[in-house]
């Protein structure tokens, strides 16, 4: 029977709401999208009337400077036909009808002097002259047939502009000086956002929208505009450039008087798309506005989601953290209703297996006991490379007839507690306890990093087992108990590892030579005055990281040859290891008096003996 709860209010009906922000973005999205084909109309427009505005100015500026020319050349013609020199009201009244004109040089013949005009400036006859022969190089190029305009008005001081021009005079090319104002035109050249200025062949900046700096030398040789026009070969051209400071500007160049002039009209990016960018952030507050509005609805909507995950969330942490028995609060009819329903149920049946594990794990190590949780110990056996350790109590039996069971029961727990912590903190495992003697095996059932990583680990082992039982004396001492010793013996090598037992009761445990070495070199410790021994095996594996002295060697069955035993004095290095804090030794002598072992006559000592544990009585 399925006893699942039905969603009574789906999470799918809320995500309706959040429909509502995906359709803001779509509309954000259009209005994107919108946006840049109006800014694309507003880019074609702009460079349109920016050319228009260029083909105006370009054609005022060449009937203003066709007027100047005409003039001039009128007023030369004028002079010449006369017979005898020409008055200066004469002059004068030349210059009437050519108001905008202060001067006109021609070299070798005339020089003719708009009083009216200059005279208030502060310029006279010799200004001019001086100005001429500072400009001589340009008159050179004029009686060549070249046009040059300049501006003479850093000169001068005041807004004129000097126009030398060849001119056929008597049979002759001569070079004719004119200096006009071009107020007149310049007002042209002032239209609003636009900039339009006129320049000459060399870069120099005769007009522009800047009347005020007029007076000061500008020029723009070297600028990308002046290149691209220096390079190309048409009259007028429209473009699209990027300036020094990396801003974009739609121009428009128009060259006049055989490309001695040109007329660039040009407008900067920014300021073609201002209004746009205007109606831009006004629609950008509108679109933000909408989307707050949505996002506080959808908000509060999601909080019938969030809030009931965040506790969810909450309650798998605690169950991450052992915290199995779980409540949680049922605040929707919905399908994270049923999951906290499922939630609680599966915080019950990891608590009921938790505490299986931990009954089972007071039996049995707590690592098989997880693994046969998990179903992960292998039936039957196989082979592994492993490290054996033994560790016994010395003269434990005439110590235990003086305690009473209980007493008994209590030193060992107390003893046992310390002597384990020492294995699990190296990642050992405890097989199994032998009386007071503790059995521990590191690469089986789990494989260590390599076999002299676990050689080095049991060896760890076995120097925290001598530390800890070290403070354990001092408390023991304390409460004026005899002192303990302990032996530990060690052996690297094959083992088989499995299942051993019956069909009522089964362990998992280590056999071989290796854990017969283990426990029969444990038991010379005692005759060697040695608390830590170690097989060659297991001191070929961690020689370069122990300190240790040779014993001698031992005989053992089945085995040929001797067996070569080492007596561990400490790690070369304990940086990082759990012995960093502890007083260490650095030979055999030096660890017997800490341990108060007195020194042995090995000459007397036979250790292929068979220890004796008993005594046969005569009757």
């Amino acid at each position: 029977m399925n006893n699942h709860k039905r969603a009574l209010r789906p999470i799918a009906f809320k995500l309706i709401i959040i429909i509502i922000a995906i359709v803001l973005a779509a509309l954000f999205v259009s209005t994107t999208i919108i946006t840049n084909i109006i800014r694309e109309d507003v880019r074609i427009t702009a460079e349109n009337n920016n050319f228009s505005l260029n083909q105006h100015t370009a054609l005022e500026t060449e009937i203003f400077l066709n007027s100047i020319i005409t003039n001039t050349s009128f007023i030369i013609n004028v002079m010449n036909t006369t017979d005898s020199s020409i008055a200066d009201d004469h002059i004068d009244s030349l210059f009437d009808g050519n108001r905008m004109i202060g001067a006109i040089s021609v070299s070798g013949f005339a020089q003719l002097f708009n009083t009216q005009m200059l005279y208030p400036l502060g310029i006279d006859e010799k200004d001019i002259a001086a100005y001429i022969k500072e400009q001589s190089i340009y008159f050179d190029r004029a009686e060549s047939g070249e046009t040059i305009i300049l501006n003479a008005a850093p000169y001068f001081k005041s807004k004129l502009l000097a126009l030398i021009l060849p001119l056929e005079l008597n049979g002759e090319t001569s070079a004719v000086l004119v200096l006009f104002s071009p107020e007149s035109l310049a007002e042209t050249f002032s239209s609003g956002t636009n900039e339009s200025i006129l320049i000459n062949a060399e870069g120099d900046i005769l007009i522009s929208n800047d009347q005020d700096s007029f007076t000061e030398p500008q020029n723009i040789k070297g600028t990308k505009i002046y290149n691209i026009i220096s390079e190309s070969k048409a009259r007028q051209q429209q473009l699209v450039y990027k300036g020094n400071n990396n801003s974009e500007y739609f121009a428009s160049f128009y060259k006049l008087l055989s490309d001695e002039i040109t007329i660039i009209t040009q407008i900067q990016d920014n300021i073609v798309f201002e209004a746009l960018q205007t109606a831009l952030r006004r629609n950008l507050w509108l679109e933000l506005a909408l989307l707050f509005t949505a996002i506080l609805i959808v908000w509060f909507i999601s909080k019938t989601i969030s809030v009931p995950i965040e506790e969810l969330t909450s309650a798998v942490k605690k169950i991450e953290q052992g915290q199995f028995e779980v409540s949680i609060k049922r605040r929707t009819h919905d399908e994270l209703s049923v999951l906290a329903e499922s939630i609680e149920q599966m915080g019950q049946g990891l608590a009921e297996r938790d505490r299986l594990k931990e009954t089972f794990g007071r039996f049995i190590n707590t690592e098989l006991a997880e693994r046969a949780t998990r179903g992960e110990l292998k039936l039957g056996g196989e082979n592994r490379k492993a490290t054996i350790s033994f560790a016994d109590i010395r003269c434990f039996t005439e110590k235990a007839e003086k305690m009473t069971p209980e007493n008994l029961v209590a030193f060992l727990n107390r003893y046992l507690e310390r002597m384990v912590e020492c294995v699990t903190q190296t990642g050992g495992c405890v097989d199994k306890f032998i009386g007071d003697a503790i059995m521990a095996v590191w690469g089986a059932p789990l494989a260590g990093e390599s076999p002299k990583a676990d050689a080095l680990s049991a060896i760890t082992t076995a120097l925290m087992m001598r530390n800890a039982l070290i403070k354990l004396n001092e408390e023991e001492n304390k409460a004026n108990k005899e002192p303990i010793q302990f032996g530990c013996g060690i052996s690297s090598g094959d083992v088989t590892a499995g299942q051993i037992g019956s069909k009522e009761r089964m362990e998992y445990t280590v056999i071989g030579d290796t854990v017969n070495l283990a426990s029969r070199i444990e038991s010379i410790n005692k005759l060697l005055c040695t608390d830590i021994l170690i097989s060659e095996q297991t001191f070929e594996l961690v020689k370069d990281d122990i300190i240790a002295e040779e014993m001698p060697s031992v005989s053992v069955k089945g085995k040929s040859q001797p067996i070569r035993i080492f007596a561990v004095i400490a790690l070369k290095n304990t940086v990082g290891t759990p012995l960093a804090d502890f007083q260490q030794v650095s030979t055999l002598k030096e660890l017997r008096s800490l341990l108060g072992y007195e020194e042995p006559n090995l000459a007397k000592v036979d250790i292929n003996a068979e220890e004796k544990k008993y005594s046969i009585q005569d009757i």
